[in-house]
């Protein structure tokens, strides 16, 4: 059986116009595309209150944004990433769907998904995660929020694989009882510049487990690095699972990354996770185009256990396999499983 995604109209709200960006209200309409190729039912949830996340932000940075939210225009927090009249109005949609995301997740009736925007995962606690030079389109981070309100419930685990680390999320789970497993391209290639399997969290707390991809990782690459993900989620034994799913890495998806995952990757990663569903919260991260039509798609079909035809896959070079070997060993050593 499937879940249900839970989508507001008012997620549309937070809009750069009348300038032009690859994080417009657009990206909803390939991600609708995706949902019904799936067959998932929508459902509008309720609208929550945005100082909700102020359990994963601190006053000062939840407020500027707040403040440069209500000034009537479109205003630039730094060059990636901006906020407009109606981001409060969106952001309102989005801790409704979080919190009716979690209460779902908590009764055991999942999967559910929350097709919301801004994204989030790389907002850190105080805005740019981690140091990095933007945050990255992001304003609030939902998927981090998500995970704090569910570890509240139980044992909970994060799997984010958009192409870009979540850097936002790991600054913000650093020292929560938080199990965080990150599927990126290599961070020294690409930004946010953060994710090194040397990062692996506070002492005595769960891992955040940096599972490394090089540019031209294919569908080989990403299988590998999926089940080793899986893994490491399995040792851990989790109440809940929030999934910070971005895709971005979908081939031909967008040129900020150089990655060459199909829905197979996606599907993989679903079925992989089908076995958590009934308490499994998806939250989108990126995705531009295809990614979020066929890729979501391919990933919704997974949780269900159903496997899709993927068409022609994609192979990584030798040089590649090469390099994402050489970072799998360091992480395994780094987290005490070399």
């Amino acid at each position: 059986m499937g879940g249900e995604v839970l989508y507001r109209e008012e997620f549309r709200l937070h809009s750069p116009k009348p300038y032009s960006h690859p994080e417009s209200p657009e990206r909803l309409d390939w991600a609708l595309e995706g949902v019904r190729l799936a067959g998932w039912p929508l459902r509008e949830p309720g609208l929550g209150d945005t100082s909700l996340f102020l359990r994963v932000h601190a006053r000062e940075y939840y407020e500027a944004v707040m403040r440069a939210a209500s000034q009537g225009e479109v205003v630039w927090l730094d060059p990636d990433t901006y906020v407009s009249p109606g981001t409060p109005r969106a952001l309102e949609a989005l801790a409704g769907a979080v919190t009716d995301a979690v209460e779902i997740a908590a009764r055991g009736e999942g999967p559910v998904a929350v097709l919301g925007r801004p994204p989030g995962h790389h907002a850190g606690r105080s805005g740019r995660g981690l140091g990095a030079p933007t945050l990255g389109f992001c304003v609030f981070n939902a998927s981090a929020l998500t995970a704090k309100l569910l570890s509240e419930r139980g044992r909970t685990a994060v799997l984010d694989f958009d192409a870009h680390h979540g850097n936002g999320t790991q600054d913000i789970l650093w020292a929560e009882p938080v199990l965080h497993v990150d599927i990126h391209q290599d961070p020294s290639t690409i930004y946010p510049g953060t994710g090194f399997p040397s990062e692996t969290g506070a002492p005595g707390l769960p891992v955040k487990a940096n599972i490394c991809v090089p540019p031209g990782a294919g569908d080989d690459i990403y299988a590998d690095a999926s089940r080793l993900a899986l893994s490491i989620i399995s040792d851990y034994d989790p109440d809940y699972i929030v999934v910070s799913a971005g895709f971005d890495a979908y081939i031909g998806d967008t040129p900020f990354t150089e990655l060459r995952a199909t829905s197979a990757t996606f599907n993989l990663l679903g079925r992989l996770l089908s076995s958590y569903s009934e308490r499994l919260v998806v939250v989108l991260e990126g995705g531009y185009s295809i990614g979020l039509r066929e890729g979501l798609a391919a990933f919704l079909r997974g949780l269900e256990g159903r496997e899709v035809d993927a068409g022609e896959t994609t192979s990584s070079s030798g040089h590649a396999w090469e390099w994402y070997m050489r970072r799998r060993r360091e992480l395994l050593e780094a987290i005490g499983r070399g």
